[in-house]
């Protein structure tokens, strides 16, 4: 008989015997004592020592229980399979169990390398320090590793991870969570089924969630659908749901996203810096990702000092990304804000509410090939200063050519403004029209603009942390039966389909600004 059937044999029997069955382990750091077999309460282990001396085996569960605390790394052996996923949870009693990193450097405190089929629930993640170093509190990383399959992070609460403060790229590589390739020279490596869900992530250096390929870091070049590109792209990215706070320099950096979803996010106090007096940074963009969706996020308080400071950012090779139904106030800058490459196309912004942003609301910053700003409403109360359509002269050389309309803009200040390139290249195309302007005159390049009180419910009364699933808070937003802005609006294709509120568009006609009147609703 060959060797490969006795094996083949042997392994059958193995597994008729009862072995590779999947298996519940039990962590316990009070009562637990390594020299168990773990596999339950009463024979619980002890210390994260003996769980990363362990290879896991697919549809296996880790219980750590709640109450206790474990200081260290987390960095367990093993992948799943399909449809059966290792699971790290909690159980018992009493707080989140805690995963203390006790200022570990390097790596992370929580970390899987060329590892799949991982789904993290329900850790609190610190590492606290006093001097700033190389840490994460989550790190997702592959090398050389072909596609990684399923990880999931779900109901994590990290905090106080002390990072590197700055713009470097050391500096960009530290923070919350941070799911990343770190080499691809020998094989093409980059991730499938990636959701971060339900986590709390606040006080972190530098970033709170970012998705990378290091191999790419500092190359702009690097568009969607190149041959660079294809085999380092994300497919299947859910962020969705998180809460993100006291962030030193961006809340979430989306890197190679090929479709993806970003939704139901609370950031705010993004761009602190490492003194809390701010440094430049979006709290949300995107990089080098097509076809992306970013919606029903909340960003407010960014305080950059100085350029970006806007809620979103499309930023270099983010063709056909789309930008909705978010609501941005009290930044820095604003709602939107772009750099853009001169191929980017078809990236969308629409039925959005900024309420008292600061700087430029709507930012065209680089060259883009086209880009439709449309039914986004901005109130702008007398105590702001803001461009409200600002075009900074950045790539000069190439064009911009995009088209703002059916936008609604309340402007209560004297000093609101519009900023326009003054000298334009050729094939540099900006069209505003059908636009509803009350108290600030349009630009003098527009026309075919309303320009009376668009009556809306309650302008300027919106409120921080808004329940995208019952959006009422913003409800001095909504169209009073008399306004202009109803069915002054311009038809367009593929509009999404729904307003703000997740009222359904007409198909005949449309309002102007981010509310569709709805006889039923008044």
């Amino acid at each position: 008989m060959k060797m490969k059937s006795i094996l083949k044999i042997l392994v059958l029997a193995l597994l008729s015997a009862g072995y590779g069955t999947a298996k519940d382990y039990y962590i316990d750091s009070q009562l637990g004592n390594d020299d168990n077999t773990g596999t339950s309460i009463t024979n619980s282990w002890k210390s994260l020592s003996k769980v990363n001396q362990t290879l896991f085996m697919p549809g296996d569960t880790l219980n750590f229980k709640r109450g206790c605390v474990w200081f260290g790394q987390l960095k367990p052996k093993g992948s799943g399979t399909e449809g059966k996923a290792i699971v790290v949870k909690d159980y018992g009693e009493g707080e989140l169990p805690i995963i203390d990193g006790n200022g570990v450097i390097g790596e992370a405190v929580v970390y899987l390398h060329n590892q799949e089929y991982w789904e993290i629930t329900n850790l609190e993640i610190v590492n606290t320090s006093d001097v700033e170093a190389d840490r994460r509190g989550v790190w997702l990383s592959g090398s050389n590793c072909g596609v990684l399959n399923h990880l999931h992070l779900k109901g994590l609460h990290i905090h106080d991870i002390y990072g590197i403060a700055g713009q470097s790229l050391a500096a960009k590589k530290t923070g919350g969570i941070y799911i990343a390739i770190t080499d691809d020279a020998e094989k093409p490596s980059r991730w499938n089924d990636v959701r971060i869900e339900n986590c709390i992530i606040h006080d972190v250096r530098n970033s709170g969630i970012t998705t990378q390929n290091e191999t790419t870091q500092g190359i702009h070049d690097f568009p969607p659908d190149s041959n660079d590109w294809i085999p380092r792209r994300i497919t299947n990215l859910y962020i969705g749901n998180n809460t993100i706070y006291n962030v030193s320099k961006n809340g979430i950096i989306v890197r190679l996203a090929d479709g993806g979803l970003v939704e139901h996010n609370l950031l705010h106090h993004t761009a602190i810096g490492s003194d809390g007096k701010g440094m430049t940074g979006n709290t949300i963009f995107s990089r080098s990702s097509k076809n992306t969706v970013f919606q029903y996020n909340e960003g407010y308080a960014n305080i950059s000092p100085d350029f970006d400071g806007s809620l979103y950012d499309a930023d270099l090779n983010s063709p056909g990304t789309v930008w909705q139904y978010s609501y941005s106030h009290d930044n820095a800058h604003g709602l939107f804000w772009s750099c853009t490459v001169q191929s980017d196309e078809d990236v969308v912004v629409r039925y959005n509410i900024s309420e008292n942003d600061m700087g430029g609301i709507i930012t065209v910053n680089y060259p883009v090939s086209s880009m439709y700003i449309y039914n986004n409403t901005i109130y702008i109360g007398p105590h702001r200063s803001p461009i409200i359509l600002y075009e900074r002269g950045r790539g000069d050389g190439n064009y911009r050519n995009y088209k703002f309309f059916n936008n609604l803009v309340y402007n209560k200040s004297n000093s609101a403004s519009f900023e326009f390139n003054d000298d334009p290249k050729e094939g540099y195309v900006r069209q505003i029209y059908n636009n509803l302007f009350f108290g600030v005159n349009p630009p003098k390049m527009s026309n075919d603009h309303i320009q009376e009180d668009p009556l809306l419910v309650c302008p300027g009364n919106g409120l921080a942390a808004v329940d995208f699933n019952d959006p009422e808070k913003l409800w001095g937003y909504k169209l009073r039966k008399e306004s202009p802005a109803i069915d002054a609006g311009i038809l367009t294709n593929d509009n999404g389909g729904v307003d703000f509120w997740g009222s359904k568009l007409f198909e005949d006609a449309v309002d102007i600004g981010a509310h569709e009147y709805v006889k039923e609703e008044n």
